[in-house]
């Protein structure tokens, strides 16, 4: 739309529209009312909204008036019950639309009345179809507005994801090697690391970038996991944040493209009684915590989900599972050098952090011979030891 985060759109967001003349187009549509209750009308609707979803997140504009795709004046949305009105267009997408579309819904309170700003992601699992009443069609977007995808346009939009996949999949695959061979963008301890990857989808599937600056000069300042002593510098990649101690044994790297690689070298492994053990609680509550300040950091930046989460674990060979503490028990020594869990796809960054994290963390504890962990409920919820 205008670059705005949806909680910043104002009416004077919205009157800003109309001074700088901003068209419609490939991620901006004006409507004066909302979609009628005739067929036609919500078909209308339902391929406007898929046309986002399968080019570009792009914003649907209730209570705007447009001439020639020029925006004249900010109407507000005549209706009695506003709130009706919008589980009613969520209720016309779930029913119309394959598969399900993500977007957000604000709601601006202007001089006459309100206006809804309805955000539609690009999305990842598509391409997204107008299914209502046997329509049929898949719809893209362009400068001068929704167009139906043509053949060779359908070819490419069904092999986006799949190819978006593998593209982060190689890069996840060169950077564990990298690091298995204590490959580092600083010099580091050749010690167990435990590394997290938040790849945002979009980072692989289009050639965005993202200013990095703020991460290095502003207040949302980036910083490692397990520490709260550390330096910044930026890097051809963009901005790297580092323990001070020498060699490092924490860092996070901040890419140009949005993706977070965070490698620590502290919290996975520890000495006990002669043997080296995973000290499983400092290392998942170490990784339960940070995941969140990725996820913020993402939002700052202003990508947007999916977002794949992988957990990788890199010189494992010989270590043991120490529950509750440092008590051993009867599990196993892991036989294998790295551990490459599969990644998790998160569709949307508000997803309980234990719903995402607990199924990798169940794995490693299989790698010990344990069923699951025990540092979490059943319902994925930390089970709060101190």
């Amino acid at each position: 739309m205008i670059q705005k985060r949806l909680d910043d759109i104002t009416e004077q967001v919205l009157a800003a529209l109309i001074s700088n003349g901003v068209r419609e187009g490939r991620t901006i549509d004006y409507k004066r009312g909302l979609p009628g209750s005739t067929d036609a009308d919500k078909k209308e609707f339902l391929a406007d909204a898929s046309s986002f979803a399968n080019t570009a997140t792009g914003d649907l504009v209730f209570g705007m008036d447009e001439d020639q795709g020029l925006p004249t004046q900010v109407t507000g949305i005549q209706t009695a019950d506003l709130d009706l009105e919008i589980r009613r267009l969520e209720s016309i997408l779930a029913a119309g639309l394959s598969p399900r579309i993500r977007y957000a819904i604000k709601v601006v309170s202007v001089a006459n009345g309100q206006v809804l700003v309805m955000r539609v992601e690009r999305g990842w699992t598509g391409p997204h179809r107008v299914i209502f009443q046997g329509h049929d069609k898949f719809y893209g977007r362009n400068s001068a507005g929704k167009y139906p995808l043509d053949v060779n346009e359908l070819r490419t939009a069904f092999t986006l994801s799949g190819t978006a996949i593998e593209r982060i999949r190689a890069f996840r695959t060169d950077r564990i090697i990298a690091l298995a061979n204590n490959e580092t963008p600083i010099p580091f301890v050749e010690d167990p690391k435990i590394v997290l990857h938040c790849i945002p989808v979009d980072s692989f599937a289009s050639q965005t970038q993202y200013d990095i600056l703020p991460f290095y000069e502003g207040p949302m300042r980036l910083q490692p996991m397990g520490t709260t002593s550390w330096d910044l510098r930026l890097n051809l990649e963009g901005v790297l944040a580092f323990g001070r101690h020498q060699p490092a044994h924490t860092y996070t790297q901040l890419y140009r493209t949005g993706v977070i690689e965070v490698v620590n070298a502290y919290a996975l492994a520890m000495k006990h009684r002669g043997r080296v053990v995973i000290h499983s609680i400092a290392y998942e509550q170490n990784v339960f915590k940070y995941l969140p300040r990725c996820f913020q950091y993402l939002r700052e930046l202003g990508c947007t989900a999916p977002v794949a989460v992988a957990l990788s674990l890199i010189k494992t060979r010989g270590l043991e599972m120490a529950v509750d503490d440092f008590d051993i028990e009867r599990g196993y020594p892991i036989n294998s050098d790295t551990i490459i869990l599969p990644e998790t796809l998160v569709e949307d960054l508000l997803t309980p952090i234990g719903k995402i994290l607990k199924p990798l963390f169940d794995l490693v504890w299989n790698a010990c011979g344990f069923p699951s962990s025990r540092n979490f409920d059943s319902e994925g919820n930390w089970i709060d030891r101190q």
